[in-house]
């Protein structure tokens, strides 16, 4: 059993970052134009849309979460392709290649079987963009047991959840490590706690959502040891 108090070896330092976005120019207005979109763009505005948009902009209350998806449910009025669109992880994939040919085949094949190529109205065209990410070697806070890691959770600013949870998983290239994982799994063990942490679905939370789950099975842990 490892006490909350227990110090680390090695502190966990909470970077921040901030998402550069940059629109591309490109746009489409309906399902044909987005599947050609898609399988030209460089791969950093696959990568935007599927995840970094959620820094770049104000999380919405959605029910979907990437933007091909938002789109889909909210400018087609398609809900069931707005689902199929909804099941990529790119997380899950090698490289950004698989993920842009599992885009493409979704809508290929959805479009297959319509009797014509959905459309949005005019003002809801989808915008592509990409960004860069810049981290800010700069923390504010630095966490040396699981205590002060839980304390520090509830004070960084969402930029700091998505850097560490969200964008470490690609950074890592696995589906499901992420930094606050790998620093308890080397500083304390904790098999149990790393992989409740890891098995967060970061896909169906906002940020806050994420940084209220990890903290919860963080307290569950301290008040419970796993």
């Amino acid at each position: 059993m490892v006490s909350p108090d227990q110090v680390a070896l090695n502190p966990f330092w909470f970077n921040e970052c901030l998402i550069l976005t940059m629109p591309t120019g490109k746009t489409a207005v309906n399902l044909r134009e987005m599947l050609q979109t898609v399988r030209e763009v460089d791969a950093a505005v696959l990568s935007y849309h599927l995840w970094q948009s959620r820094m770049a902009i104000a999380q919405p209350e959605v029910e979907y979460p990437n933007d091909f998806a938002i789109w889909a449910a909210t400018s087609l009025q398609d809900s069931r392709l707005a689902e199929k669109l909804s099941v990529i992880d790119p997380f899950g994939f090698e490289d950004m290649e698989q993920v842009r040919e599992a885009l493409a085949e979704i809508m290929e094949e959805y479009m297959w079987n319509l009797p014509s190529v959905p459309w949005a109205r005019p003002g809801y065209e989808f915008h592509f963009c990409e960004a860069s990410t810049v981290v800010l070697l700069r923390p504010r806070i630095v966490a040396g047991s699981l205590s002060e890691f839980r304390s520090g959770l509830a004070n960084v600013g969402i930029d700091s959840i998505y850097y560490h949870f969200v964008d470490a998983r690609w950074r890592l290239r696995k589906s499901k490590t992420n930094d606050f994982s790998i620093w308890i799994r080397d500083s304390f063990g904790l098999p149990k706690l790393v992989a409740a942490l890891q098995g967060i679905d970061v896909w169906f939370y906002t940020l806050e959502g994420v940084r209220k789950a990890i903290m919860d099975l963080i307290d569950q842990y301290m008040e419970k040891p796993l």
